[in-house]
């Protein structure tokens, strides 16, 4: 099975609730965000503040899974948050898992 890694780029409105509709999702054992600033021509989306600075803050977040299960749950993203303006990837994985007692030899 391949696995592969979604990112989602969303506002921080947006934040709070997807981190609780993340955990609440059976085939997500876990995930990753941080913090993030978007850039770009889109200033139509982004407050005066923002047009100055040249940027606009969003909340990154990382699933990694097996392929199937992370289209399954980009669909289930689409259903729940049709107009939320989420941006996303979806990329294969070649290789992900603990660096943990592994002989460097």
């Amino acid at each position: 099975m391949q696995q592969a890694l979604l990112t989602l780029i969303v506002s921080l409105e947006l934040e709070e609730t997807l981190v609780d509709w993340l955990l609440e999702q059976d085939h997500v054992q876990g995930f990753t965000s941080m913090q993030v600033y978007g850039h770009g021509s889109g200033v139509s989306a982004m407050s005066v503040a923002e047009q100055v600075q040249g940027r606009q803050k969003r909340t990154q977040f990382m699933v990694h899974g097996q392929l199937s299960a992370l289209e399954r749950l980009l669909q289930d993203i689409r259903r729940q948050y049709p107009r939320a303006g989420l941006h996303y990837f979806l990329t294969p994985v070649i290789s992900a898992g603990p660096i943990a007692g592994e002989s460097l030899e």
